[in-house]
């Protein structure tokens, strides 16, 4: 068993000291959000680990390996995908990714009828976000430098 509380704490202040070290070049407007949102972080993550460390509680994560295998492949499909997306561009990372990870957790994962299930939705789930966040948001996303 395994003391939640204090696990939180640490990865949610680690995962806010990367994004604070990935955000300073942004422009003071820019980061205001960001900023913000760290600082809270920060407080509930400290309070996380006082409750840790004063009353904690314990949890078991994984009740048999299979769930923590899936868990762990899916973490590995993710980190791929966040390897290749600068590399080959949004777009095809994007389309590859949302494919294999809907493959991965259907039932029947390599039947013709949930293969093609994967593309289609992958294809049309994509292109919305991309046309959402590309052409409403104006928001810039990876190209790929393989494509420069």
């Amino acid at each position: 068993m395994l003391n939640a509380d204090l696990i939180i704490g640490f990865s949610s202040i680690a995962l806010a000291g990367v994004v604070f070290v990935a955000t300073r070049d942004l422009s003071r407007l820019g980061g205001l959000f960001v900023n913000y949102t760290l600082v809270v972080i920060f407080i509930l993550s400290a309070l996380m680990l006082i409750k840790g460390f004063v009353k904690p509680q314990r949890l078991s994560f994984f009740d048999s390996s299979e769930e923590r295998n899936n868990v762990i492949i899916g973490v590995i499909i993710l980190v791929v995908y966040l390897i290749l997306m600068p590399l080959v561009g949004f777009l095809p990372a994007s389309y590859l990714f949302y494919a294999i990870f809907n493959l991965y957790l259907a039932q029947d994962r390599w039947s013709w009828k949930n293969i093609l299930r994967s593309v289609v939705i992958s294809a049309v789930v994509v292109t919305v976000f991309y046309m959402v966040f590309r052409f409403l948001l104006t928001v810039p996303l990876p190209e790929g430098k393989w494509f420069e």
